[in-house]
């Protein structure tokens, strides 16, 4: 006898059923004509299969409301990353919400093209869908209120990378590796009345190609404040969690190395020749003009330097009569040279030939990319940190960034 499907499988088949029609519709429509006998009949299937998808849908939930539990889906379950790890901690099974999510993450995660998750760890979606939503909710035992806002695990992580700020391509859920295709774009010649035209065709290349890259980090987090249920601990818990795997984005994105294995390669490993020394106005705008003389001036245009280089910036006037006012001109992150100007401590420094210069970048961040594949993978260790009365979180993520155009930017240093 076959086996049950469960609500989510019968919604995801409601899914693939829609889809497939409205393919067959399209298709039509793109080749303008009437839809044949077969794909009639397909459609008519489709629609049969689709009502009784919403009847045995509707029956289920109704015997789940008579036997007292309302059947949870990922998409629409009440999930506690914080009651998750203690289950982990005591040896508990996961509740009916916690399951569903970390369930259906682990099937996305391992159908990315990263490594399997390890069947002992629980994995969390990074970019929350309906088919895995992220929320904290009453405690079913307790009936203590944690949160009933929709919170998403990227939200912290979006909010600590100055990357994502600045406007980079921040892609989630891949699957496989990818990369953009290149263009070299058309060719077009002046010709005699009677002459042959010459093949205008541009060329395609491949571009770099990215894959997915395991970028692991831990934090230890108190047995103690495991069992508090309330919304802030919830939140502090997630936010522990993205600001180790930011923080490490980052450095590496912006670190001088390069061709180290399992390891993206930093935007800084390769400096501007023309520009560097003692900031100037000059030198500012000739950061600007890289990308205008190579048709890249617009998009998400940003500077990112390192807070040093915002202090000098500060006190430094454009011209020497004072009169063109500072370089960085606003507060906050202000604005250099009329553009948004962001600063982190993750941008290196000891840079140049005396190693006393700081990193600087201009240029279009939507031709920058960060990827993720999958979703984060939680390793409990309650053993590690025992005698500390603390948690430790190892976390498996996997990542990849780079330039999409290295036209786009002007990457400096500067004192």
């Amino acid at each position: 006898m076959a086996k049950e499907k469960s609500i989510t499988e019968l919604k995801d088949e409601k899914k693939q059923l829609s889809a497939r029609s409205k393919a067959i519709i399209e298709a039509a429509k793109g080749e303008k004509r009437q839809l044949n006998a077969e794909e009639n009949e397909e459609l008519g299937a489709n629609q049969c299969r689709m009502a009784e998808i919403n009847l045995e849908i509707e029956e289920r939930e109704d015997q789940n409301r008579q036997q007292g539990k309302q059947h949870v889906t990922p998409g629409q379950g009440k999930f506690s990353l914080r009651r998750a790890i203690a289950n982990m901690v005591d040896g508990n099974q996961q509740n009916d919400a916690d399951a569903s999510v970390i369930d259906a993450a682990t099937t996305h995660h391992n159908m990315s093209g990263a490594q399997m998750a390890d069947k002992r760890s629980i994995v969390v979606p990074v970019n929350m869908e309906s088919r895995a939503a992220f929320t904290a909710a009453t405690e079913a035992v307790t009936g203590v209120v944690i949160d009933e806002e929709q919170q998403e695990m990227l939200l912290p992580l979006q909010s600590s990378l100055v990357l994502a700020q600045a406007g980079a391509r921040f892609m989630t859920g891949l699957q496989g590796n990818i990369y953009w295709p290149e263009f070299s774009g058309a060719n077009v010649f002046w010709e005699g009345e009677n002459d042959e035209a010459k093949d205008g065709a541009g060329a395609f290349s491949k571009g770099d190609v990215f894959k997915p890259l395991r970028l692991t980090a831990y934090v230890d987090i108190s047995k103690q404040l495991l069992v508090q249920e309330n919304a802030s601990v919830e939140a502090y818990i997630r936010q522990a969690i993205a600001v180790a795997i930011a923080q490490k984005i980052e450095q590496t994105a912006f670190s001088t190395k390069t061709g180290v294995a399992n390891t993206p390669d930093g935007m800084f490993h390769t400096l501007d020749a023309n520009v560097k020394g003692a900031m100037t106005w000059e030198q500012i705008v000739a950061m600007e003009t890289k990308a205008d003389t190579q048709d890249a001036l617009f998009g998400n245009l940003s500077y990112i330097l390192h807070p040093a280089l915002v202090g000098k910036a500060k006190t430094k006037v454009k011209d020497a009569s004072g009169a063109g006012g500072f370089i960085f001109t606003g507060n906050g992150d202000g604005q250099l040279n009329g553009y948004r100007a962001l600063r982190t401590n993750n941008l290196p420094k000891e840079l140049g030939e005396g190693s006393d210069e700081f990193g600087i970048a201009f240029g279009n961040w939507a031709n920058y990319f960060l990827g993720q594949w999958g979703g984060i993978e939680l390793l409990v260790d309650p053993y590690t940190q025992a005698l500390k009365g603390t948690v430790r979180l190892i976390t498996n993520s996997y990542w990849n960034m780079g330039f999409i155009r290295k036209e786009s930017f002007c990457i400096a240093s500067m004192k």
